[in-house]
């Protein structure tokens, strides 16, 4: 059970970061800050914290979310590199360490989710904390299932 969650939590973590990472139009970013605002208005209301149990909070998922995108560009660093190998014919042996690389890369992105999470008895409820795992879950298919509406509406009549 722990290792399904685990993994769970590791998709939707590497999900986010993907299209957080989608390059676009410059006023993308006033967007996805639109959308981070919605995501902390409505984590507010859901969790029904206080002022200073909301300051706490967001500025742990602050650091949390730096932390998980440098590991997002390292990440993307080493897929560059395996992208390259492809493109230059490598040989079979060239690719283990960047494998290797993208392994302890994950793990390191699972790692942080865990402390994270566990991270937070000290400042929500196990119900809150429940509900902020239920919520992320949601948010996360709301958000790729907009995006997936979006592209249709740009490109109808295209399967995707």
């Amino acid at each position: 059970m722990a290792t399904i969650v685990a993994r769970l939590i590791l998709f939707l973590s590497i999900c986010c970061a993907v299209v957080v990472a989608q390059p676009g139009r410059p006023d993308d970013q006033r967007g996805w800050e639109r959308i981070e605002q919605l995501r902390k208005v409505r984590l507010i209301e859901l969790l029904d914290m206080k002022e200073e149990q909301s300051v706490r909070f967001f500025t742990r998922l602050k650091e949390h979310d730096g932390i998980r995108h440098q590991l997002m560009q390292q990440r993307d660093q080493a897929l560059d590199r395996i992208e390259q190998l492809l493109k230059s014919n490598a040989a079979p042996e060239e690719y283990a360490p960047v494998f290797q690389e993208v392994n302890t890369i994950d793990g390191k992105m699972l790692t942080e989710r865990g402390k994270f999470f566990d991270g937070l008895s000290d400042i929500l409820s196990v119900e809150q904390r429940a509900k902020f795992l239920v919520f992320e879950r949601k948010f996360e298919r709301e958000l790729r299932e907009a995006f997936r509406e979006a592209q249709r509406r740009r490109h109808p009549g295209e399967e995707q």
